[in-house]
């Protein structure tokens, strides 16, 4: 079984720790892995795995919503920038990548450290911005305040997925994040993608509700959970 996890190098190497991933379809007892720190188990169905040695330290559902794009959107995005167009300071992104990621993994499992969690999400800012992570960010601005933001990779010819996408938490429920939503919808029609993807957590219910009101379907559930090496 040892053979079937991978290795992930860049968050091992990130994260200064040895982390596997293993993707299960049936129910399972692995050997010890005294190779890895971390193990992340991925099930498409919730049934028990248990390492020997390793402990179960947390789990969530990744659910990714997925939405048709059929026609062009016309709405009012004045407020919306592009970074391509309009460069703008990586700092100013990062309380608002802070707070989309507030339902994280990273965050929420305490093995992490919370400087480790905000590191992460800095270097997904950065990434973002420098074509890594992402092919396009848009940025919604008033006056001197940045409001949100939102990125977009293409995954093929036809399919899109957001990375992240944020509003300062004093501006939630004033349709900015329908307003960067709508602002990535016209990019994949213009780019002719006609499928966008957005991952969440299915525990953010909030954000849940948000996409079922915009037109986004359930496309998967994954079940991930940690399992951490007992010391």
């Amino acid at each position: 079984m040892k053979s079937l996890i991978k290795k992930l190098d860049w968050d091992s190497a990130f994260f200064d720790i040895k982390i596997g991933e293993i993707t299960l379809n049936e129910d399972l007892s692995i050997d010890a892995l005294l190779d890895f720190d971390l193990v992340v188990v991925k099930q498409l169905n919730d049934f028990k795995v248990s390492i020997n040695s390793f402990t179960e330290a947390f789990q969530e559902t990744k659910v990714t919503f997925s939405k048709k794009i059929t026609h062009q959107t016309t709405n009012d995005k004045s407020l919306i920038f592009d970074a391509d167009e309009c460069p703008i300071n990586e700092k100013d992104l990062f309380e608002l990548a802070y707070e989309s990621g507030k339902y994280s993994r990273f965050l929420l499992d305490t093995h992490f450290k919370e400087d480790d969690f905000k590191k992460l999400y800095e270097k997904w800012v950065i990434n973002s911005l420098n074509k890594k992570f992402a092919d396009k960010v848009f940025y919604l601005k008033t006056n001197d305040s940045i409001l949100g933001f939102i990125t977009i990779k293409k995954n093929d010819m036809t399919t899109a997925t957001i990375g992240l996408i944020a509003v300062a938490e004093n501006r939630q429920g004033m349709g900015f994040g329908s307003d960067l939503l709508k602002k990535a919808e016209e990019y994949c029609y213009n780019e002719k993608i006609i499928e966008l993807r957005i991952p969440t957590q299915k525990e953010n219910l909030l954000a849940c509700k948000f996409y079922n009101k915009m037109g986004y379907d359930v496309l998967e559930n994954l079940i991930i959970k940690h399992f951490w090496k007992v010391k």
